[in-house]
This record gives C-alpha cells, structure tokens and sequence, in this order.
C-alpha cells in the first residue's frame, strides 16, 4: 500500500521533533527541557475521539513535553498537517483544544501545517457569537506555499530540506521535468550538509516519497541524467554514497532502538516497584496516576509485573 502524504508528514514530524519545534515554534523550543522525554500521545489522541473520527485524523499529532522551568510541570503541543480546504477545519482545531483541555487540564500550544496549492486557504481562528455569548480561537499556522525557496536553502535546521521538498511537492505537481531537477537538487543540499546519518536517513526516505515521479517520465530523464552528468557516474556516485549513509544509519538505529528497550524494560520495573507499594496503601487505580504521572497504558504494564511477581 502506498504511504499517503499525510503519513510521509506524520512520520518526519516524529523522526525530527526537536528540529521541527526549533523550525516552527522556536520560542517555546528554547522552554522545553529535551533532558526528559517527550512522549506521542497516539493512543491517547484516539480515546478523545471516537473511530470513525479518528481515523479522519491520520496525520494529527499530540505531544507532551515538560518545560526547564524547575516546576514538575508538562504542557501538551498539539500539531496539525492539513492538505485540503475544508470549511469546518477552525471549528475542528477548536474541538480539539477543548476536548484535549478537558482531559489534560494543561496548557496547550496548537499550529496547523497547510501543505495544499490554495493560496487563499489558511484559516487561523474560530469564532462563535450567539446572542452575546462570543468565544475566539486562534492558532499558529503555517503556509507551505508561501514559502521562499531561497530563504529555506540557505536554513540550517533540517525541516527546512523538509518543507523545501513539501514546497517543490505541490508548486510542480504537474511538472515532471523540473520536479526531478529539484529533487536532485535537494538531494545535492541534503549531501552537503553535516547533519547525523538518522537525520539524512529520514530526510532523504521522505525527499523521495513526496517528490515522487512516474515510472514513464522517470525512464526518461534517466538517459537525460547519463548525458548531463558525465555518464550518470557523478549522480550515481553520490545515491551510492547516501545509500551507504542510510544503511549505516539504519544499523546505528537499531542499536539504538535495542538500548532504548532496555531503558524502557528498567523503567517498566521501576513503575512496577512503586505501583506494588501504593496498592499495599490501598490507594485507588486514579490516586496512583494522579501521584506518579503515569498513563494508564504504562499503569496497566506495571500491574501485570507485580502479578507476575507474586
């Protein structure tokens, strides 16, 4: 099944957080403490709302991150990639800050992304006014189409590559031809730049996938490649290279996911240990999560532990 837009964007969201809170939100990136975790909130987002709703919801993020302020305190960003013009979209993002708020009870920074071709379209308020009772909702936002392709080569922050390819995505849609220079370029920009290989892996999985060409077009233009670089020696040197990068990066990956398991297998005894103590209180499944923070996803794990323990 091919990947939609919406997940390509959902997906580098997750792989390039810290970049892209830095990219759109750099105010409240300098406030976040990246010492603690920041957590997806997936499974909680789908119990705000029902299936069907949901499901509508693919490329919606829900983040929580804490603050370096000193105070125990977490505060939730709640992210939007938009594609299409939908007349309800306001009302939708105000549905969500007040659900989320009514659950969390915390402070929420909202933005939505819009990556479709229609100038015009980037709502960024709702508005309800009935017989003297009124109520204004406005977010961040962000225009894709807007932007300036020079200004986003000359950015360091690697979601800049990424809203160059989403610009490139939609203004040659139709525009093969170009749309391949402009993807080799990226790809060149990408190669030139010093960042880790997880973040070339991620950028170029997604520099391919949104940018993408007809196989008929893409056979083409191969012979194009050939001829206007040395034999193709030149392009095909560099793929080879990045490949290389991305297959090391790949392997650092899972080295890096295996310690993580491990981090995440102590944290779940660690839970387990504490739970274990307050259920010899006698303390309720709501107290222990109102005192350890923990989500009812990581209290359930824990309690399965203690039973297996004893």
């Amino acid at each position: 099944m091919d990947i939609t837009q919406d997940e390509l964007w959902k997906a580098i969201i997750e792989d390039l957080f810290e970049d892209f809170l830095a990219y759109f939100m750099p105010e409240l990136y300098n406030e976040v403490d990246f010492t603690k975790e920041y957590t997806f909130l997936e499974q909680e987002l789908q119990k705000i709302f029902n299936d069907s709703e949901s499901k509508k919801r693919i490329s919606d993020k829900l983040v929580k991150v804490y603050l370096k302020n000193g105070e125990e305190k977490w505060i939730l960003i709640h992210i939007e990639v938009q594609g299409y013009n939908d007349k309800e979209f306001s009302k939708r993002m105000f549905e969500y800050f007040y659900r989320i708020y009514d659950k969390y009870n915390v402070d929420i920074s909202a933005i939505a992304i819009f990556t479709d071709d229609n100038e015009n379209y980037k709502p960024s308020k709702y508005e309800y006014n009935f017989f003297g009772t009124k109520l204004s909702y406005e977010y961040n936002i962000y225009k894709v189409i807007e932007q300036k392709e020079n200004e986003l080569q000359e950015q360091e922050n690697p979601f800049a590559l990424v809203i160059l390819a989403g610009l490139y995505s939609v203004k040659l849609k139709e525009k093969s031809e170009q749309k391949y220079r402009f993807k080799l370029e990226l790809i060149k920009l990408l190669m030139s730049r010093n960042y880790n290989k997880y973040k070339i892996q991620r950028i170029f999985e997604f520099i391919d996938k949104i940018v993408k060409l007809p196989a008929k077009e893409n056979k083409d233009y191969e012979q194009e490649f050939k001829i206007e670089f040395k034999g193709g020696r030149e392009i095909m040197g560099m793929l080879e290279l990045l490949q290389e990068k991305v297959k090391e990066a790949v392997r650092e990956e899972g080295i890096k996911e295996g310690i993580k398991e491990g981090i995440k297998e102590g944290r779940k005894k660690e839970n387990a240990r504490v739970i274990k103590n307050m259920l010899k209180k006698q303390l309720e499944k709501d107290q222990i999560l109102d005192y350890t923070g923990m989500t009812e996803e990581e209290y359930d794990a824990a309690v399965n532990i203690v039973r297996e323990d004893d």
